[in-house]
C-alpha cells in the first residue's frame, strides 16, 4: 500500500482526448486523507445553482476507482455514507454525457431531489451537508463559490480510515487494493480473462478491478477490459 498524500489542487478543466475504448481507466488510486470542509461560507444570497467540473488528477489515472464501481459500493461507502457515495455517481454519470469543455449545470433543489435530499438555499441542508462531507474526504473542491470541481475516479480507501470499517471490510480490502502487477499472463490471456468477467454478469468496472484481485497490474487489466467491452458492443452492433 503506497503512504498517504494529499492529492495536488485540480487544474482547469480540459477537453479529454481519453475517448477510445482501449483508453479507459477503471481501477486503481493513491491514497487521500480527511481535509477540512471546503463549501464556501454563506454569503447574503442562497445558493441555487453550482457549475460541477470534472477533476482529472493524473495520479489516480491507471489506479483510480470509478464512483460506479464496486470498490467504491463496497468500500467507500463506509467512509462516506450512501449519500455522498450517491452525489459521486450521479455525477460521474452526468460528467459521461457532456461535450469537451462543457460545464455540469446543477440546479441544486433539483439535484438534491434526485438524492432524496433537501436544499433550501443554506450551507446547512442535507444536501450541501453531503457535498461538505466529500470535501472532508478531498473528493470535491470549491474553485470558486460557484464552481464545484468533483473526483471522477476515487483513490482506494487509506489505511488511517479503515477502523471506520466493519471487520470484515477490514479483512477484504487489502484483497481488492491489490496492485503488484505480479501475475504472468500474456495479452491474450488478460482479454480472455476479462470477457469472461463480463459473459458471468460483471460490469465493466467491477470486471477490471477483479483482475486487479488476481494480480494483474491495473493497467493491463484497464486495457484488457476494455478490449473486451468493445468487442461486445462490436458483437451486440452486429
Amino acid at each position: 500500500m503506497r503512504t498517504d498524500h494529499m492529492p495536488t489542487t485540480p487544474p482547469p478543466a480540459t477537453a479529454s482526448s481519453e475517448a477510445a475504448a482501449v483508453n479507459l481507466q477503471l481501477v486503481g488510486g493513491t491514497a487521500t486523507v480527511p481535509s477540512e470542509p471546503l463549501v464556501p461560507a454563506a454569503t447574503s444570497e442562497p445558493l441555487r445553482v453550482l457549475l460541477a467540473r470534472p477533476w482529472d488528477d493524473p495520479s489516480l489515472r491507471r489506479r483510480g476507482h470509478d464512483p460506479r464501481s464496486a470498490y467504491v459500493e463496497r468500500f467507500w461507502v463506509a467512509i462516506l455514507g450512501p449519500s455522498a457515495v450517491w452525489f459521486l455517481r450521479l455525477l460521474a454519470r452526468e460528467f459521461d454525457e457532456l461535450a469537451p469543455g462543457e460545464d455540469l449545470r446543477l440546479d441544486l433543489d433539483s439535484t438534491a431531489r434526485r438524492l432524496g435530499l433537501q436544499h433550501r438555499g443554506g450551507r446547512t441542508s442535507s444536501f450541501m451537508r453531503t457535498i461538505d462531507r466529500c470535501a472532508m474526504f478531498h473528493l470535491a473542491q470549491f474553485a470558486d463559490d460557484a464552481v464545484l470541481m468533483v473526483r471522477r475516479l476515487l483513490p482506494p480507501v487509506p489505511r488511517r480510515l479503515y477502523d471506520r470499517m466493519p471487520q470484515e471490510l477490514r479483512d477484504e480490502v487489502g484483497r481488492w487494493s491489490r496492485t503488484d502487477g505480479r501475475a504472468d499472463f500474456s495479452v491474450g490471456e488478460t482479454r480472455l480473462l476479462a470477457s469472461c468477467m463480463l459473459m458471468l454478469g460483471h460490469g465493466l468496472h467491477e470486471s477490471a478491478e477483479r483482475l486487479v484481485t488476481l494480480g494483474l497490474a491495473p493497467h493491463a487489466a484497464n486495457e484488457a477490459t476494455a478490449w473486451a467491452w468493445a468487442q461486445r458492443c462490436t458483437r451486440r452492433g452486429g
